[in-house]
């Protein structure tokens, strides 16, 4: 009888294990294999007016990143006196904004305190880390940056502080950036010939050896989405274009995963169609791409572009730039597709319900099960100053 007693007691402790041990378990198994099915998109901010605008025209190429419960957004670019195709000059911006999170849906506006990069700057590489927004490279009205900087938001002091990271070893523009671990990963980018196809990383933890070439990319390319997974150890490198001086540019569609332990270039599933200029998410195991240009209205205008500067009859010239300015002042506006790849399925689908209006050259930032995307380019030279939350849902 004490020997049954004894194994009864030890089986019903064996079953309490399993249940306390499944119990703690199964969020974090549910969590693991729950996809994305869908996304609610809100406006929940206005960027507001540069210089002496009475209505915000808002900006693309800014900086964008959450620290320490802060949305951050700085720097960007607009045309505030007409189009470019119209002799508009681009102006570059050196403010900060900062949005502070008063709760799971709500940011509070900026304050009246007024926050300054140290000089204009847009189309820089940004990403958010455990330390801070990295922001590596970029351009302004002076030419190429190859400062990068860390911006952190010290949130009893109020105070957006601004650190320098080691330069990067060029100028570059239109790069991407992404963060695995303690390690941020920078891929090509533009400088004034063309597309560059360096990878090259810094160790947050090390930064006195700089930023190290540690690959090629597989294609020359700008305006990639680049994406860090910590759940799989890899960079996945989608889209982008490549662009060479005197030719019209590439826009792809081809994607791969870096495998940072063994140093190589896996190609993935290709996308649906080529796009650049988008912006994308992690959450669990989707990688997630916002809107992207599909390059039709971009190439044509290309070609326009060389065409006039191989044209030396001045009134064939002024036919073929009337034909360009009619073309990019018809824009239709940029892709509202969301694309979602599943790193078990190994499949690129389109999720159901769109964007409420396409955006490229923008940051997207990942923060609770929720997408924040602050301003960019809704078509071409015009601005959004509308800051959207995207509600992720899932499946059960």
């Amino acid at each position: 009888m004490g020997s049954q007693l004894k194994v009864l007691k030890e089986l019903m402790r064996t079953i309490y294990l399993t249940l306390l041990l499944t119990s703690i378990l199964s969020p974090v198994l549910v969590a693991q294999n729950r996809s994305v099915e869908a996304i609610d998109w809100k406006i929940v901010a206005s960027l507001p007016p540069t210089l002496n605008q009475i209505k915000s025209i808002g900006l693309a190429g800014a900086v964008s990143g959450i620290h320490n419960n802060a949305l951050i957004i700085a720097g960007g670019t607009n045309f505030p006196d007409k189009m470019p195709w119209l002799g508009g000059a681009k102006r570059y911006y050196d403010n900060a904004l900062v949005y502070p999170l008063i709760s799971s849906k709500k940011f509070l506006m900026p304050s009246g305190v007024s926050y300054k990069l140290p000089f204009n700057l847009a189309y820089a590489a940004n990403c958010t880390t455990k330390e801070g927004i990295v922001v590596a490279g970029g351009e302004n009205e002076l030419g190429l940056s190859k400062k990068v900087l860390l911006l952190k938001w010290k949130k009893q002091q109020e105070i957006l502080s601004i650190e320098y990271l080691p330069d990067l070893p060029y100028g570059i523009t239109n790069a991407s950036l992404a963060v695995v671990g303690d390690i941020l990963y920078l891929a090509g980018g533009e400088i004034p010939s063309g597309s560059r196809n360096d990878f090259i990383a810094l160790n947050l933890k090390d930064t006195a050896k700089g930023w190290v070439h540690i690959a090629d990319l597989p294609n020359a390319a700008s305006h990639t989405v680049i994406l860090g997974c910590e759940t799989t150890g890899q960079v996945y490198l989608i889209g982008g274009r490549c662009r060479k001086s005197g030719e019209v540019s590439q826009i792809f569609n081809a994607c791969f995963a870096f495998d940072i332990k063994k140093n190589f270039w896996k190609k993935m599933s290709s996308l649906p169609f080529p796009i650049s200029a988008a912006s994308g998410v992690v959450n669990g195991h989707d990688l997630l791409v916002f809107s992207g240009d599909g390059g039709e209205t971009f190439n044509k205008a290309e070609k326009l572009i060389i065409a006039i500067g191989n044209e030396s009859d001045e009134q064939k010239k002024e036919i073929l730039n009337k034909e360009k300015i009619e073309l990019q002042s018809s824009h239709p506006g940029f892709s509202r597709k969301v694309l979602k790849y599943n790193l078990l399925s190994n499949k690129w689908i389109l999720l159901k319900n769109e964007m409420p209006y396409g955006t490229v050259t923008v940051n997207a930032i990942s923060f609770n099960d929720e997408v924040f995307i602050a301003g960019g380019e809704v078509k071409a030279g015009v601005r959004t100053p509308n800051v959207l939350r995207g509600k992720l849902k899932f499946t059960q």
